[in-house]
């Protein structure tokens, strides 16, 4: 035993591993999952800015989330101009109740509400 330490293997009998460089391409790698992700945005529509409802209760923050069918029965936008430019205050169902709202704001407030269809 000894003396096949000393001696060693023979050249002939060695095992040959080839060293394996990995090289991770992260673009390559992460390919499919960025296409799924685009495929599944193109998929869901141009993004719409609408504001989050949020209301207190019990000392606790509640979001609310806007159904489909409530957002396709709205017809006039409420829009008060300010320094920054304008700022839309929302969105009504109908145009008796954006009259109201824009007289409310007129007598309470003394500011002009802009009344612009959808």
């Amino acid at each position: 035993m000894a003396r096949a330490f000393r001696s060693g293997v023979e050249t002939n009998k060695k095992v040959r591993m080839p060293l394996r460089h990995r090289v991770w391409q992260p673009i390559r790698d992460l390919q499919s999952l960025t296409t799924r992700a685009q495929r599944t945005g193109k998929g869901m529509g141009p993004l719409v800015e609408v504001p989050a409802l949020v209301r207190i209760e019990n000392e606790h923050w509640i979001f609310e989330r806007i159904d489909q069918t409530t957002l396709n029965q709205l017809t006039h936008r409420l829009v008060v101009a300010n320094e920054h430019g304008e700022q839309t205050l929302g969105v009504t169902e109908n145009l008796h109740v954006a009259l109201e709202v824009a007289k409310r704001m007129a007598e309470l407030e003394q500011r002009v509400v802009m009344i612009q269809p959808l």
